[in-house]
């Protein structure tokens, strides 16, 4: 196995596995968007001894008192064919020989594997060792039609929505302009301030959808109003075949409507129709964010906590 190391090429993710769900942080315009927060976006790619590629990632990389470097794969490798777990280990260990850490070269690996999937053994007999624990999150498949998403909802969830959908309560869907969504990013701001978290900075949306406009529109927002008022809203960034549940608010007015159960609804159809088959729940927080999680978790999408961040 050799590696690669390329500037980042929009058409390299044009023909990934459709039926793989594909990370926000692998999609390439996620790297462009990065190198305004002070990284440098490069492109990896995994080749084998017949010249194949195996393996994609983003990577970003930053440099710190001049002398040590940082490269991070987040969520990632991308694997573009199926090898066997050796195979793996060679391809991680490639990896890993591009970074060696006596030059002060330093690579953090963190993949798209659950905690207890086999697969990390690959990782671990290339060398890796884990430093440091993982989120959790959870991907909704899209695949399938709305009337059996709907049935897989949790029942209190339905219920809900069932209520929102009798309420009168107009859903507009928009994405196309920044002012359809700007203002949700406001009430994010303030949500994050309230509550004391931090998330992904919101200056990475107007950023992200820059880098991506030569492929297309690359958010999408739905918006709840009541008696001509905003009281609701959600925000999602598109990457690939899949999409990401990227910023939600709801209003005091809103939750005795349910209406952020009708906001994610519409905004699951509205995807389909994009052609979006995965959507991920853009992380799930059962700490500081209980309730946040539990709404999510009614979608009836199954949970997982990633494996983590290697070395």
């Amino acid at each position: 196995m050799r590696v690669k190391m390329l500037p980042l090429n929009p058409k390299s993710w044009v023909s990934l596995d459709p039926d793989t769900p594909l990370p926000l942080q692998q999609f390439w315009a996620y790297g462009k968007a990065l190198e305004t927060f002070g990284g440098n976006s490069i492109q990896i790619e995994i080749i084998d001894e017949s010249g194949e590629k195996v393996a994609m990632a983003v990577a970003v990389q930053r440099r710190f008192m001049g002398c040590i470097s940082l490269t991070t794969i987040f969520r990632g490798p991308v694997w573009l064919q199926k090898i066997g777990a050796e195979e793996k280990t060679q391809a991680f260990r490639a990896l890993l020989k591009q970074f060696p850490k006596l030059r002060w070269n330093f690579l953090a690996l963190l993949p798209e594997y659950a905690v207890q999937d086999p697969e990390l053994n690959s990782i671990k007999m290339a060398g890796y060792r884990r430093v440091m624990t993982g989120f959790s999150t959870a991907w909704l498949d899209l695949r399938p039609d709305e009337e059996i998403i709907r049935k897989t909802l949790k029942g209190k969830w339905r219920n809900q929505l069932k209520k929102a959908e009798a309420s009168g309560l107009h859903i507009a869907v928009g994405g196309k302009k920044p002012h359809q969504y700007s203002w949700l990013l406001e009430r994010e701001a303030d949500q994050r301030d309230q509550r004391r978290y931090q998330a992904t900075p919101l200056g990475l949306v107007p950023e992200y959808v820059n880098a991506a406009k030569a492929v297309g529109d690359m958010a999408l927002s739905v918006i709840a109003s009541y008696d001509k008022a905003k009281i609701a809203g959600a925000l999602f960034l598109l990457h690939g075949n899949s999409a990401t549940y990227h910023v939600g608010w709801a209003g005091d007015e809103a939750r005795p409507l349910n209406a952020q159960n009708l906001v994610l609804w519409q905004g699951i159809i509205a995807l389909k129709e994009r052609g979006i088959c995965f959507l991920d729940l853009g992380g799930l927080n059962t700490a500081e964010l209980a309730g946040i999680a539990r709404f999510k978790m009614g979608l009836g999408a199954e949970p997982y906590t990633l494996a983590g961040t290697y070395i």
